[in-house]
């Protein structure tokens, strides 16, 4: 007879485990899994996340946040099609997908922070460019602030799954008998 869990932690880990084990074996979203959805996915995702910054900057917040909630979605889509790998903790992964997911992070780290030097690069040259005897006022909106902290936050959180989708060959589509 298996043993019941009776604390509320050891009732969180069966849940979570049926959860993964769940995600893992789900056949519902194959459509997502194929190497053309997941490149979709990863296209929608990159758009929307460059998105936030221009859509807080010149349609405010409604805008702004339209477009991180679908930066969100797109985010979640794109875990389902990868079947959460990147975020997965070890024990439920096998060693070739815990390598994939370790790799996805170096890789992740590395295009961030590209992306971020780059970014205070062109800001430098910018100031450099428009300087007047070493001086410059810039002035900014809450909107264009709080589209600029969305960028850097959801970047970060995207870019492992985005790794992932685009790493791995995808999932072959099972053909229904009719």
């Amino acid at each position: 007879m298996t043993r019941l869990p009776q604390t509320g932690r050891e009732r969180r880990e069966a849940d979570l485990e049926r959860k993964v084990d769940r995600v893992l074996t789900d056949s519902r979203f194959d459509v997502m899994r194929t190497r053309p959805a997941r490149l979709s996915l990863i296209a929608l995702g990159a758009v929307l996340v460059v998105g936030i910054i221009p859509a807080y900057a010149a349609g405010g917040a409604i805008w702004g946040i339209a477009v991180t909630g679908l930066a969100y979605i797109s985010w979640w889509l794109l875990r389902l099609s990868i079947r959460t790998v990147a975020d997965l903790p070890d024990r439920f992964l096998d060693e070739r997908q815990i390598a994939v997911r370790n790799r996805a992070y170096l890789d992740a780290f590395r295009i961030y922070a590209s992306v971020v030097g780059g970014m205070a690069t062109l800001g430098l040259i910018a100031f450099v460019l428009v300087a007047e005897n070493d001086e410059v006022t810039l002035t900014t909106t809450w909107s264009q602030a709080i589209g600029v902290v969305m960028f850097a936050l959801l970047l970060p959180t995207l870019l492992p799954s985005m790794v992932v989708a685009y790493r791995e060959p995808g999932e072959v589509r099972k053909q229904v008998a009719s």
